[in-house]
């Protein structure tokens, strides 16, 4: 959340262009009694998030770190790894964000109780590059949860008293460890005097959850904020008046079922195609489903130049691929076994005529010297051996 939004007019925030300046390097989330400023009580209707050509974290991997003796270490953990995981997160599909995942956090000591973004924290998330503790890449974000007693200022704001949260960029190509930047978030504890200003849940831990989901989803569709110095590139998704998909909705909280089956309450964000801050979007996302569908068919064949009839007995598998827009590819592999009729034997009499394997015959299928020769074509018709005498 902008700090704009609190120091200057409406008129002044709604007016602001394209290339506009932006009046600090992260994105808040602000207290409950700053976010109510008449700035922010714009119809919902009027917002829309735009897209400014900025990086997005597409499939997000969570690294907590948790900043001296942080509260709730296990369960923020198994928070980041359900949420990334839900019908909530599924929102930002239509931001080009896809479900991510997260792994346990570390802990680090405290050394101080009292920290600025630039001069504190920025330096101790480089370092932590530097020494081999963090590995960033395009898709991991590193949310820092601060014990109780421990005040952050940014940008001429201050914890529990402007502001919630916050998420800011690092851009470290200097480094040469393979990725321009680094996403990270600020996290206070949300007791003392955030108590009751983050969130209107009577549990403490379920307004850290809201507070962190905020900035987790802010991340994701605006990751480069904190290097953006005007609204354009290399902003992401953001809306001119608004500002981020969580900034509009600040504070609203839901709930969703994370992919561990457990229920954390969450911060709704804002959703283009609902036109509404929303928990789960009521739009379906366009998917890919496989189906296989199996058919067999029987088919009579009449072979020449007999009247035997051959049963043809076809399997056809087909591998049907569908999407919503009802493409449809058939893959048809078709394996045919086909068993013929045994032909039937039968006995003509000699008639007293001589009869030579191999010397034409007139009749096929006719039989001479008991059973030892038979008319079949061999091409033509001709008497075949298939007893033990040759001619009679």
């Amino acid at each position: 959340m902008l700090v704009s939004l609190v120091l200057a007019t409406v008129a002044l925030v709604s007016a602001a262009p394209i290339q506009e300046p932006l009046p600090h390097s992260v994105s808040w989330h602000l207290k409950d009694g700053v976010k109510k400023h008449e700035a922010l009580n714009l119809a919902a209707s009027s917002a829309h998030l735009t897209y400014y050509g900025g990086p997005v974290i597409s499939n997000v991997e969570v690294h907590p770190i948790y900043y001296g003796a942080a509260q709730y270490q296990s369960q923020t953990d198994a928070f980041y790894a359900g949420v990334t995981q839900s019908a909530w997160y599924d929102v930002l599909a239509q931001y080009n964000v896809n479900r991510g995942s997260a792994i346990p956090g570390f802990s680090v000591a405290a050394t101080k109780t009292s920290l600025d973004d630039v001069n504190d924290i920025q330096p101790f998330l480089t370092n932590l590059i530097k020494t081999g503790q963090i590995k960033p890449t395009a898709n991991t974000y590193y949310p820092i949860h601060f014990a109780p007693g421990i005040s952050i200022t940014q940008g001429g704001g201050s914890s529990c008293s402007v502001f919630c949260a916050y998420h800011g960029t690092i851009d470290i190509s200097s480094l040469n460890v393979g990725t321009q930047y680094l996403f990270y978030g600020v996290m206070p504890d949300q007791g003392g005097s955030c108590a009751g200003g983050c969130g209107s849940n009577p549990s403490q831990i379920n307004n850290m959850f809201s507070v962190a989901s905020h900035e987790l989803a802010e991340a994701a569709t605006d990751a480069a904020v904190g290097v953006s110095t005007v609204i354009g590139a290399p902003l992401a998704w953001y809306d001119q008046t608004n500002g981020e998909i969580g900034d509009i909705c600040n504070a609203q909280q839901g709930s969703t079922v994370g992919g561990d089956g457990v229920t954390y309450v969450i911060q709704k964000i804002w959703s283009n195609s609902d036109n509404a801050c929303v928990a789960s979007s009521g739009k379906p996302v366009v998917t890919t489903t496989a189906a296989v569908v199996k058919t067999t068919t029987t088919t009579k064949v009449v072979v020449p130049p007999t009247t035997t009839a051959a049963v043809v007995k076809t399997t056809t598998a087909a591998v049907v691929k569908t999407t919503t827009a009802a493409v449809v590819k058939t893959t048809t592999a078709a394996v045919v076994k086909t068993t013929t009729a045994a032909v039937v034997k039968t006995t003509t009499p000699a008639g007293g005529k001589t009869y030579v394997a191999g010397q034409p015959c007139t009749t096929y299928g006719t039989w001479a010297c008991s059973n030892s020769l038979i008319c079949n074509y061999n091409p033509g018709l001709v008497w075949v051996q298939v007893g033990g005498v040759s001619s009679c």
